[in-house]
């Protein structure tokens, strides 16, 4: 009976938060053309970040710079690289 009634008193909760939550693609475009700089110099240190657009940079300066705005340490699985 107490199981029920915490379930109860939680689920409106929970559902509320789902709610609110903005889908991540939306929120936030892949690459953001005003951070784009073909020109900056950056390491030849091979560290290789997968970025939102599915490529393989180098590093993550090479990410920032191809105007890449979010990205995870390692290689993309099976996509090319930049």
């Amino acid at each position: 009976m107490l199981t029920r009634f915490c379930t109860l008193l939680l689920l409106p909760a929970l559902l509320a938060c789902q709610r609110n939550s903005p889908p991540a693609a939306a929120s936030q475009p892949c690459i953001d053309p005003a951070k784009i700089r073909p020109d900056a110099a950056c390491t030849m240190q091979y560290d290789p970040v997968c970025g939102c657009d599915g490529k393989t940079y180098g590093n993550a300066c090479q990410a920032t710079n191809a105007g890449v705005t979010s990205f995870k340490p390692g290689e993309c699985a099976g996509k090319t690289n930049n």
